[in-house]
């Protein structure tokens, strides 16, 4: 490997990666809540229940006392990532080169984090989230079945369901669906129809799409998810380590990271599980209209 490349292509693409990981986020990783530390391969989230505010100093120390609080252990998942710079290639690479090489870097590690997140989705669904300072788990609310498109209606309700309890009131909250499903979700004419453009309950989602949500292939379904954001957990080590080394006798030099990745869902109350068929036909439904009489 030349030795100029070590000189300006090594540092670009560092400088690269770590720009676009501090000034980007990833798709999902702002919709959920961090706080995480990082101790080992291990990071550890704080959970509480509702908090709430009393008029008596007294009266409040001794519910301080009796707060329902504990903390998440979760397993740092190593995610690698990493590029070999091939010697008879040298004079291809430059600075645009470098540039390039540390944006997919960039990228990768942020859909590394996405895919933890769905993960941690996937788990409460299936087996629900513990309850705190137990092992009970609480299973998640469901809406719908895997052989019925999902609808607005079914999106409202998750609304209703996340706003009947009130320790997430206010926050934000967002749902996760499949492209084709959010493009037939916006085909719906209720998305846009005038007279109740301003009261409808899904305006204030966040809405993400993914494709790596979980799939039932024998029932042809898919699962949606919406969740209030502090209903999520989720944290990557800040000190990415750095890759830069001779691929032994080969002629190539890798250069690349590892991060550590870890989330889990820590309120079952706050997240709505929406299943849905995976596959069908877009279609919009005709509106209905009134003929005016002139």
């Amino acid at each position: 490997m030349t030795a100029n490349i070590a000189a300006w292509f090594v540092p670009k693409f560092e400088e690269t990666v770590k720009h676009h990981s501090q000034q980007l986020t990833s798709r999902l990783g702002d919709t959920v809540a961090g706080g995480g530390t990082f101790i080992g391969d291990k990071v550890y989230f704080p959970r509480m229940g509702a908090v709430e505010a009393y008029d008596s100093p007294a009266f409040a120390r001794l519910i301080l006392a009796n707060a329902d609080q504990d903390f998440i252990e979760v397993q740092a998942s190593p995610k690698f990532v990493a590029f070999g710079l091939w010697d008879p290639n040298a004079a291809k690479y430059s600075i645009a080169t470098a540039v390039e090489y540390g944006k997919s870097a960039a990228a990768a590690i942020r859909r590394a984090e996405d895919r933890v997140i769905i993960e941690a989705l996937r788990t409460a669904a299936a087996v629900g989230v513990p309850d705190i300072g137990g092992t009970n788990p609480v299973p998640i609310h469901t809406i719908g079945d895997y052989n019925t498109v999902a609808s607005m209606d079914d999106v409202a309700e998750a609304v209703a369901v996340l706003g009947s309890n009130e320790a997430f009131e206010g926050e934000d909250v967002t749902i996760v669906t499949p492209f084709r499903n959010k493009v037939q979700f916006a085909l719906d004419p209720l998305m846009n129809s005038n007279q109740v453009k301003n009261n409808l309950p899904w305006n204030d989602l966040n809405w993400r799409r993914s494709q790596q949500l979980p799939m039932d292939v024998g029932a042809g379904g898919v699962d949606l998810f919406v969740y209030a954001r502090s209903s999520v957990v989720s944290a990557y080590n800040d000190e990415m380590t750095k890759i830069d080394e001779r691929d032994g006798p080969s002629l190539t030099d890798i250069k690349g990271y590892y991060v550590q990745v870890g989330a889990r869902a820590r309120a079952g109350e706050g997240i709505v599980r929406i299943k849905s068929k995976a596959n069908f036909q877009l279609n919009r439904y005709p509106v209905q209209t009134q003929e005016v009489a002139p």
